[in-house]
């Protein structure tokens, strides 16, 4: 459960601080793109090799990351040559979704050591 209030103006105003500097350095999309793909790959290694952009936006909420800060990033977490696409869709559950179709990927193989 999230202990934050709903309504709480100092807060409101210190994470507002803190997303735009976020936002302001070009590093830090990189750097959480970066992240993403490692949780999505490891992931995959403890779900039989496939993953979803559902999984690695819950794991990264769990870990404190919003996966939103990723915005337009959050489409290249499974570029690149490691991952297929399997041909298969499920529904989103995340809520801003509004259940829409999203694609199950499969990592190509286990990265090594």
């Amino acid at each position: 459960m999230n202990d934050t209030p709903l309504f709480d103006y100092v807060e409101s105003e210190r994470r507002k601080k803190i997303g735009m500097g976020k936002s302001a350095s070009p590093s830090h999309r990189k750097a959480l793109l970066g992240i993403a793909r490692d949780i999505a790959v490891n992931y995959a290694i403890s779900n039989y090799g496939f993953c979803t952009a559902d999984d690695v936006a819950r794991i990264m909420q769990e870990k404190g990351y919003n996966y939103s800060d990723l915005g337009n990033a959050a489409g290249s977490i499974f570029k690149g040559n490691d991952w297929n696409f399997t041909g298969q869709y499920v529904k989103s559950n995340k809520v801003s979704a509004h259940r829409r179709d999203i694609k199950v990927w499969e990592l190509k193989e286990e990265p090594p050591c």
